[in-house]
This record gives C-alpha cells, structure tokens and sequence, in this order.
C-alpha cells in the first residue's frame, strides 16, 4: 500500500521527479477512433478498503457506501497448485456481499509473505485459477437474491518493487499476468470484470526500484494490454494536498493524478473505459508518531481531523462533477486503526476514518452525510467497441472501406440489438443488422463517386429490451475526400 511509495520517494525529494510525456496525437486516419469526448454512463461507486469484514461491514452500508474492498491470496485458496480448492475466504466474502447488498473488489495476488510475481511456469495455472475463481463467484452470485457485482483487481502496485518481492520492475511480465486473469475469467464468466493497474503515483527512480505510473502504463500497453482489461486502478491519495490541487507533489503525488492514467487510455483508444480509484485517503495528524514519520518520509503529508474529512468529500465531489470516466472510488480506509497487529505509528491507522476504540472520526460522518448518486449495479448495459467511425481518403485514391463493430453487453440484463442507417449522405450498408449482444457487424462504405469534402451518416443501434442502460447508441460516420492527403490536410490528420 501506501507506505511502500513513500519509501521509495523520500530519498529523492531533493530531486523534482521526472514527469513521462503523453502523446495525445489524433488517429482520425484509423477507423475506430475513440476520441475520449463522448458521454459515457453514469459513473462513480462508494467504496471503503476494510480489514475486518465480519463486523464492519454493516459501517459501510450505514454510510450509504455500496462496494467495499478485500483481498484474495492465490496460496489461500489452492495452496497445492492442484485445483483443489479451500474457497472459504471467498465464501465469506461473497456470503457478506450478499447480506449486506454490498458491491465486492478482490485484490488478487500471492500471500504477503511472497510477493514474487507470477513466474513463466506458473502462467498456464494462473491463468486456471482465474478461470475457477470466476466460475465459483459466479455460482455463489447466482444463489443470492441480490444483484451484486465482484470485480478482480491484479495484484497490487506493480510499478514498485517492493510488490515484487523486490525483484525489479516488469511491465510486460505484469501484463501477461492481467491477459491471462482476463482470458481465464472470462472464459468462465463473461460478465466477471478484470481491473487491472493498481498503480502507484511515482515519477519513478533511476535505481529502478519504482518505475512512473504513467510510464508504466504506456508500457502495458506496448506489451497487449489493450483489450484485456474492464478497468484501470491507481491509488491516488492526497498526499497532503487538496483534492483539486493537481500542482500538489511535483504534479504528480496528488489526487488528480488519476487525470495522467486516463490521458493515456485516450492516447490508446480506450477512452470509453473507466479508471477506477481503488485505494485514496489523507493521512490524520499524529503528534506521537511525527519523529517517526520525519524519517520514513510521511510526515509532509499529515492533515488535521477536520481536512481529512473535508478532502475526502471534495474527492467524491470533483470526480462526480469533473471527471464522467470516474468509476468506484474505494476510501482507504475504514478501520485498520482497529486491527491489534499493525504498529502504533504504522500510517494505515491514521488514513482510517474510524478511531482505534470504534468511534467515528470526522471523516466517516462527513462521508455519511455527503450527497451520493444513486446505487447501481451495471457498470454499463450496452456499449460499442468504438465511438465513431472516421476515413480521410485522397480523391485518387479513394476505395471501398468497412470496419467491424461488436457490441457488448457488461451489464446483467440480456438483450439483442438491431442497427438502422440515419441521414445517410454516402453509400453505406450494414451486415447483419441485428444479432445477439456480443456478435458483431460490418459497417461498409463506397466513397469512390463522392466529390471533395466531408460526407455523414449515422447508426442507430437499438437494444430489444426497453431497461438496457444507454439504448440506443448512435454511431457517427464521416468520410473525408481530400485532394491531397500529404499536403493540405497533413496538421489535421497529424499522422508523419
């Protein structure tokens, strides 16, 4: 958690850490395009971090909170590696997210005592245990009469080595990690969501013990992230500073940091994803605990009981307001102030909202009261691979272009979808134009007549069941014939 990043940046504040550049550059060329600007679905989850479920998870609820967070440890589970399965500390996970009609986020990952990343040899069996976790969480939803979700975060803050087991920094072993959860869980359950990052804001170190988060990320992505994954998670607490202030910590040791994250999912087409904030707090003010804090680099980040209350409610009201790609913010934490086996000054009993005696501290009845959209149990209901379909073709070169667009289904309600041609100005067909949520069709265009200039035309896409969230989706197409593609319109298509 938080307390590895630290130790990672205190011996380099003299240092201003090095920010990773983004290149947001357009990709009008490519059709498929996913600029990032259209409205996406209602957004945001109410989450708190726990470390003891059992009894309370009912301060959760009270608060008006809908998801909670806890961990699963693979050793736990099939400690032989044979799929024989002890499924106990799910069960009592899933049993507690049904009783209390709670959403559930499980940090997969090894047992604390050996954070060794998932070796060569052990992928084939991770890659199981996904699909067999998925496949039992699914089991255990079916039975409940309440409608909640389980998403699977991999591992946790890999751009630190102290998470591996300090073995150093792997992007790419990392990313075969998260494809081959999401293959295995969604070979077993297709709705499972895989939530992937869990990254720590860092500008990184040259000894390669902490690698840039956003660095990190665009490596992912190099390695085939893209299409493995339902969300990405940072871990953007405050470090001190206002939840609006992004100058905060080099500008990059703040709240808004989750801003850089999703920057780069634009870059790479994946605006229409969420990024989820799984682990974000403000650390309370200790007097006792100052000298020691002075040395392990926690000291700076220290706020009074009164602006850890007001912060944390200006998180969840900045994100509802500013940023529509936001999904479940997770408080961290709750209660491990309460937990006997954490040290007096260990700073996860000063980000927790509850007192070491159970009373509440000013955070949890600010959180209580704060003003909160209503609960939602579908992440989305339907939604399309892209967002617009987009082809610039020189007027001597122009030739019939399609694309293939799949429509999901990442809610829980099933339903089939039929597409319908609006205002075409330019030939265009579209084959088969129903099918199943999932199934795809061919968009084809023949602009070999069209004069010079821009020609529209727009699919509806319409869900046979009449609750499907964001039914109907409307699909732009543009073609542009230009004169000569190398010349005038080089800036706007900003390809080399």
């Amino acid at each position: 958690m938080l307390r590895r990043l630290i130790s990672y940046l205190v011996d380099t504040y003299a240092a201003r850490p090095l920010l990773a550049g983004l290149l947001l550059a357009g990709v009008l060329l490519l059709p498929g395009a996913v600029t990032g600007e259209a409205e996406v679905p209602p957004h945001l989850g109410y989450g708190m971090m726990l470390a003891y479920p059992p009894d309370h998870l009912r301060l959760v609820r009270e608060a008006g909170f809908d998801w909670f967070k806890y961990f699963v440890y693979w050793e736990q589970v099939d400690g032989n590696r044979d799929r024989t399965y002890d499924w106990d500390t799910v069960n009592w996970r899933l049993d507690e997210a049904c009783t209390h009609e709670l959403n559930l986020l499980l940090r997969v990952e090894r047992d604390p005592s050996d954070w060794t990343p998932i070796q060569e040899h052990e992928m084939d069996a991770w890659e199981t245990f996904f699909a067999d976790l998925a496949g039992h969480i699914a089991q255990r939803r079916a039975a409940c009469p309440f409608p909640y979700r389980v998403a699977l975060e991999i591992w946790n803050e890999p751009n630190l080595d102290f998470q591996w087991g300090h073995q150093p920094v792997d992007p790419a072993r990392y990313t075969d990690m998260v494809r081959r959860a999401y293959r295995g869980a969604k070979a077993a359950d297709p709705h499972s969501l895989i939530v992937a990052g869990s990254l720590a804001p860092t500008g990184g170190l040259p000894d390669g013990r902490a690698m840039d988060d956003v660095a990190f990320l665009e490596a992912m992505y190099a390695a085939g992230l893209k299409g493995h994954f339902d969300a990405i998670s940072i871990h953007n607490y405050g470090f001190g500073g206002p939840p609006e202030d992004k100058d905060w910590g080099w500008g990059i040791l703040n709240f808004r940091r989750a801003e850089d994250i999703y920057a780069v999912m634009i870059a790479h087409g994946d605006g229409i994803l969420p990024v989820w904030a799984t682990e974000f707090g403000w650390l309370l003010t200790s007097t006792a605990c100052t000298p020691y804090w002075e040395e392990s680099g926690f000291a700076w980040q220290q706020v009074t009981a009164e602006q850890q209350a007001d912060y944390l409610r200006r998180a969840f009201a900045y994100a509802d307001d500013q940023w529509p790609w936001m999904g479940p913010m997770i408080v961290s934490n709750l209660d491990f102030s309460t937990i006997p086996w954490y040290a007096d000054c260990d700073p996860l009993r000063y980000f927790a909202i509850f007192n070491q005696d159970m009373s509440p501290r000013l955070a949890y009845t600010a959180l209580t009261a704060m003003d909160k959209r209503p609960r939602a149990w579908t992440i989305w209901g339907m939604q399309t691979s892209v967002q617009d379909l987009v082809w610039i073709q020189a007027i001597d070169a122009t030739h019939v272009v399609s694309h293939t667009v799949t429509v999901f289904n990442s809610g829980e309600m099933p339903f089939s979808w039929n597409v319908d041609i609006k205002f075409a100005a330019l030939p265009v067909s579209v084959t088969p134009n129903h099918g199943p949520a999932g199934d795809s069709f061919t968009v084809t265009v023949d602009p070999r007549q069209l004069p010079l200039g821009d020609h529209t035309a727009a699919l509806s896409i319409v869900a046979d069941a009449p609750d499907v969230p964001e039914s109907p989706i409307t699909l732009a197409l543009r073609v542009r014939i230009v004169a000569d593609m190398h010349t005038t319109y080089l800036p706007l298509i900003g390809q080399p």
